[in-house]
C-alpha cells in the first residue's frame, strides 16, 4: 500500500479508496494531505470535491459548504465545477440557509448549461424540493 511521500496519484487513490469504503475520517485526512502536498496537481480539483463529500455524507454541512465553495472558486472550470455548485447548494440547505441554497442551485444551469445531465437534473430536483422561487 502506498505510504505518505509516495506519488500524488497513489495518495489520491488511497484517499478515494477510503471514501468508497465508507472510512470518511481516513478519506478526509488523505484528501487534506494530498491538497497540502499537491495543491496544483491535476487531481487537486477532484480531491477538493471528494473532501467536501467526506463532510457532506457525515452531515457536517458547514464544513462541506465551505469546502465546496472553495473548490468552486479555485477550480471553476475543473471537472467537478458543476458538482461543486450542486453540493454547495445541498450543503447550504443542510445548514438551514434555504435562500443561499436556492441561489447556488440556480447557478448550476446558468454557469454550466452544458454540464453533466445528471448534475443539472439533480439541481432542478433540489430546487423543486426546496420550492425555490
Amino acid at each position: 500500500t502506498p505510504q505518505k511521500g509516495d506519488d500524488p496519484a497513489s495518495l489520491y487513490e488511497v484517499a478515494y479508496g477510503h471514501l468508497k469504503a465508507g472510512n470518511h475520517d481516513m478519506a478526509q485526512a488523505g484528501f487534506n494531505d494530498f491538497l497540502k502536498q499537491y495543491p496544483d496537481h491535476l487531481l487537486a480539483a477532484n480531491a477538493m470535491y471528494w473532501l467536501g463529500e467526506s463532510y457532506y455524507v457525515r452531515a457536517q454541512y458547514d464544513q462541506a459548504a465551505k469546502t465546496f465553495a472553495q473548490a468552486y472558486q479555485k477550480y471553476p472550470g475543473g471537472p467537478k465545477g458543476a458538482d461543486n455548485l450542486l453540493k454547495l447548494g445541498m450543503s447550504l440547505n443542510g445548514t438551514g440557509k434555504k435562500t443561499e441554497a436556492c441561489i447556488a442551485l440556480a447557478q448550476v444551469a446558468k454557469e454550466y448549461p452544458n454540464g453533466p445531465a445528471p448534475v443539472l437534473r439533480k439541481a432542478e430536483q433540489e430546487m423543486a424540493t426546496l420550492d425555490c422561487r
